[in-house]
């Protein structure tokens, strides 16, 4: 029985599997090895021979309980309060251990706090949506900060932490490709500015003022268009998102593709009357 078991664990190297799902045939082929020792353990035992019934029935429980271990992680994507010995290995080892959220939550959290202490609080009665347009050239400038802010750890680029099996659930829910880029891409420094000279109101962003880039005008603020909006009242930017890029898609056979998309912005802007203070 543990020959033909080990057979078909020999076989699956042959094949280019993803970790998870490989792990979830190990854990397969696992349980019908301890299924079938949890019968040889009960012959032991029917036929009197204790101490060999015993030293199995340890190994029955130990392989039990890793089993159970693994399920929980590999099935159901988290740990479980019973693992006692992961974290103390993770601990000699180096490594992370338990840690399900988004690598770089934190900094995400972070770049929201930054942005909010640069542009100030806005109420949402006083707000509303923007449409923003992105030229070529303010795409060129746009990809550029982003990948600085990659590169200085305010924004990540890992799928808000998700694997590729999740990638292609996240798709099947949501029919769209799942971005690199994770959400809440608030950048630390943004701005409105009145381009006098083209009659447009373009938005700078970047790592900070003194580093700000031009990477998008608005040309409608909610069904108003943006040069009426404007003569009639004061515009300020409330919020900006980073939004699209890179992204991932379901491949064959389990696998995900890496496409390239550009990037995209969404705009929350406040307003007030001109003849108001």
């Amino acid at each position: 029985m543990f020959s033909f078991l080990d057979m078909i664990n020999s076989s699956l190297s042959y094949f280019n599997l993803d970790v998870k799902l490989k792990s979830r045939i190990y854990i397969g082929i696992a349980t019908l090895g301890d299924i079938y020792l949890v019968y040889v353990t009960f012959r032991l035992f029917m036929n009197h021979v204790w101490m060999r019934a015993f030293l199995y029935c340890l190994a029955m429980v130990a392989i039990t309980y890793f089993l159970y271990l693994n399920f929980v992680y590999y099935f159901l994507g988290r740990t479980s309060k019973l693992d006692y010995f992961s974290p103390r290995f993770a601990k000699i080892t180096g490594q992370k251990f338990g840690n399900t959220e988004p690598k770089d939550n934190g900094q995400q959290q972070l770049a929201q706090v930054m942005a909010n202490q640069s542009n100030g609080l806005f109420t949402g009665d006083n707000t509303i949506p923007a449409v923003v347009k992105i030229d070529s050239y303010e795409q060129h400038n746009l990809q550029e900060v982003v990948n600085q802010l990659v590169d200085n750890g305010i924004f990540a680029n890992d799928f808000n932490g998700l694997d590729d099996n999740q990638v292609i659930d996240k798709y099947s829910e949501t029919g769209k490709p799942v971005q690199a880029l994770n959400t809440n891409a608030v950048p630390p420094y943004f701005e409105l500015v009145h381009d006098k000279i083209r009659h447009r109101l373009e938005i700078y962003i970047g790592i900070n003022q003194m580093e700000r880039r031009a990477v998008g005008h608005i040309i409608r603020i909610g069904p108003t268009d943006v040069r009426d909006a404007h003569q009639k009242y004061r515009i300020y930017l409330a919020g900006l998102l980073v939004t699209d890029g890179p992204n991932k898609i379901p491949g064959r056979r389990g696998s995900t593709i890496l496409t390239t998309a550009d990037y995209h912005l969404q705009a929350q802007v406040a307003y007030r009357e001109r003849d108001e203070r």
